[in-house]
């Protein structure tokens, strides 16, 4: 028996899916554009986790994609590492238009793989809509050769981010079938 966790509420199948990455990145910006289609514009550090919950249809059956929004800073690696188990899909998002930003993505791979080893990785460069520090070529070739999915977004503007839950929930249910088939 594997160590996936699949939830049933109710009439519902529960996907769990983790957005992580540094502080000040618009993690928690992306989530409420896909939840409310809000943009938030002052910032308001996460402190843990927030929870999100977006409903939708897969096939004829009804679904909830609950979004684990974790927060950045050090401190709360502690804390990151209790929400990780159960997780279908982790998007790891850093800002364009900051280069340690981008730097950071590297130890939050390193942290993803390490909690959760099958899990396919999507990394978000968010804040298109800003001067960027790292061009979208560059992402691109370097988070392929680390066997990682990379798209960009601005939660400000909503760009991106319709293509960042399908490719969020995809992952997510595939991931469901793989594990329930191999169990």
């Amino acid at each position: 028996m594997g160590s996936s966790i699949d939830v049933k509420f109710r009439d519902y199948d529960v996907y769990k899916l983790v957005v992580c990455g540094p502080g000040e990145s618009g993690k928690t910006s992306i989530c409420k554009r896909i939840i409310e289609n809000k943009f938030l514009k002052q910032y308001n550090p996460t402190v843990g986790a927030e929870f999100h919950s977006f409903a939708f249809r897969k096939s004829k059956e009804k679904a909830v994609a609950l979004f684990y929004d974790m927060a950045g800073q050090d401190r709360f690696k502690v804390v990151r590492n209790l929400f990780y188990p159960g997780t279908k899909a982790v998007a790891i998002v850093f800002d364009v238009s900051k280069r340690e930003s981008f730097r950071e993505v590297a130890n939050w791979i390193r942290e993803i793989r390490k909690n959760l080893a099958d899990l396919d990785i999507t990394i978000v460069g968010n804040k298109s809509d800003l001067t960027r520090e790292i061009g979208r070529e560059d992402a691109e070739r370097i988070f392929e050769k680390l066997g990682c999915k990379y798209l960009e977004t601005s939660a400000k503007t909503g760009e991106g981010i319709g293509d960042l839950l399908k490719n969020m929930v995809g992952s997510a249910i595939n991931f469901s079938k793989i594990r329930t088939y191999a169990e």
